[in-house]
């Protein structure tokens, strides 16, 4: 049983970082390599501060396959009891999805600001 939950979670990070991963090759496609990426919008709606596209996906894509992999690494070898194993499985799952949900949300917002900019066409 505490195998499955672990598979079952592992599932969901390679469907999530599938997903992250295939989002951002399309922006890779669309946005020129000297382009700044909007990372972060202020009150007034507008990017407060910006990072090198490749720099932007990179770090979108790297942070949750490097939490994914500790949180997978920590599964396998600190769960001692099986509700440990539920609790870990279900942080996993809901973290997965976050991660998916977030990232969906940035590439959109960044993709649409440089839209408005013309820096991409549409």
């Amino acid at each position: 049983m505490l195998t499955a939950l672990h598979y079952i979670a592992d599932a969901f990070w390679i469907v999530a970082m599938a997903l992250i991963a295939s989002t951002s090759r399309g922006a890779l496609q669309r946005v020129p390599a000297s382009a700044t990426m909007p990372m972060q919008w202020g009150a007034n709606r507008k990017p407060s501060w910006r990072a090198p596209r490749n720099l932007a996906l990179g770090v979108m894509f790297g942070l949750p396959l490097v939490l994914g992999l500790a949180l997978s690494a920590l599964q396998r070898i600190g769960v001692e009891t099986p509700q440990q194993a539920v609790l870990m499985f279900l942080v996993r799952v809901l973290l997965a999805g976050l991660f998916a949900i977030v990232h969906v949300t940035w590439l959109r917002a960044s993709l649409r600001t440089l839209e408005d900019e013309g820096v991409v066409s549409t």
